[in-house]
């Protein structure tokens, strides 16, 4: 039976030794182990607690002068961050997702149609979630975000525990430990995972129509990366072979692969460079390789020795104009 209680995850660590130092291989790297993590619901004293911190933050920042939810409309107009344009934008979005969605549920069309409808749909999603982002950053400073994020916050600091030791808080002092350590990728996972506890919901990604479409024809795996039909190797839209970075790939023949361009060109792992087996030398105006010697020399013409030409002087008479002193 499952335990709605609680939720574990798993997530790679460094091992440590049993001074509290990290573990090093030969080689003098950090040896990673995976080890659970869980979140488990709140007690009664600890949501009581988040409650009052919750209304203690709201009348801070409302004193403060911060906005409320309900202004937040008029102030993205006035920041230029949202305007009709955007607002129709944005309908016509939702719009074309919901009839892609129709389509695909609908059924008698070609796999491969369908399959590009729900790479579209998730194109178009993403467009959408980009346009809010702006709103959602404003709304986490009205005083209802503040409230709220700071009510999550208290209430996950003191939900995070080992999973094999359920009374050894990650955070031994709660709140004060989690907001100097929020970007630990235990945290980062533990929240998302603690979000899922709270609301009752799985990850919402499971549950788009498009993501069970490319889902149930394995299209993608299971963190919804494109795959190669009939076998777990990545790809783009395209079919090109990439790893879980999205750098562009081609196999060998027995499993592994090497990197190369856009356009399928082998590349150095190491220099990014081009593999070029044996470069041809370049040519001179005629059309005649250059050797690397000569290819030295081509270079610039050597500068010609300035010279100074000498200006020539001719003295001139002097003309000494006489007055007859008869006249």
């Amino acid at each position: 039976m499952v335990d709605i209680s609680k939720r574990v995850f798993n997530i790679e660590v460094i091992e440590t030794n049993d001074d509290g130092t990290a573990k090093l291989d030969k080689d003098d790297n950090f040896i990673f182990v995976e080890k659970e993590f869980a979140v488990r619901l709140p007690s009664y004293k600890v949501m009581e607690e988040a409650n009052k911190l919750k209304s203690k933050v709201f009348r801070e920042a409302l004193n403060a002068g911060d906005m409320l939810r309900d202004q937040l409309e008029d102030i993205l107009r006035n920041k230029g961050l949202w305007n009709d344009q955007r607002q129709i934008e944005y309908d016509t979005l939702r719009k074309e997702i919901l009839d892609r969605e129709y389509q695909l549920q609908k059924g008698g069309i070609k796999l491969n149609d369908a399959k590009a409808l729900a790479l579209e749909m998730k194109e178009k999603r993403q467009r959408m979630v980009d346009m809010l982002s702006g709103r959602s950053d404003l709304d986490s400073q009205t005083c209802e975000g503040k409230s709220e994020n700071a009510r999550f916050n208290y209430l996950f600091a003191y939900s995070l525990v080992y999973n094999d030791d359920e009374l050894t808080p990650f955070y031994p002092n709660g709140l004060e430990d989690y907001v100097v350590d929020m970007d630990n990728p235990i945290a980062v996972k533990g929240a998302t995972e603690f979000y899922y506890l709270l609301s009752g919901t799985e990850n919402l990604d499971d549950k788009l129509p498009e993501n069970k479409f490319l889902k149930k024809f394995k299209f993608v795996d299971d963190k919804y990366r494109l795959v190669e039909k009939g076998s777990a190797r990545l790809v783009d839209r395209e079919g090109k072979y990439v790893d879980e970075y999205g750098n562009y790939i081609e196999y060998n023949n027995d499993g592994t692969y090497y990197y190369v361009d856009v356009n399928g060109r082998k590349l150095d792992e190491e220099t990014g460079n081009f593999v070029i087996d044996e470069p041809s030398p370049f040519l001179d105006e005629y059309g005649n390789p250059i050797s690397e010697e000569e290819d030295a020399v081509v270079a610039e013409e050597k500068p010609k020795k300035k010279t100074t030409r000498k200006r020539r002087t001719t003295k001139k008479a002097e003309t000494v104009e006489t007055v007859d002193a008869d006249a």
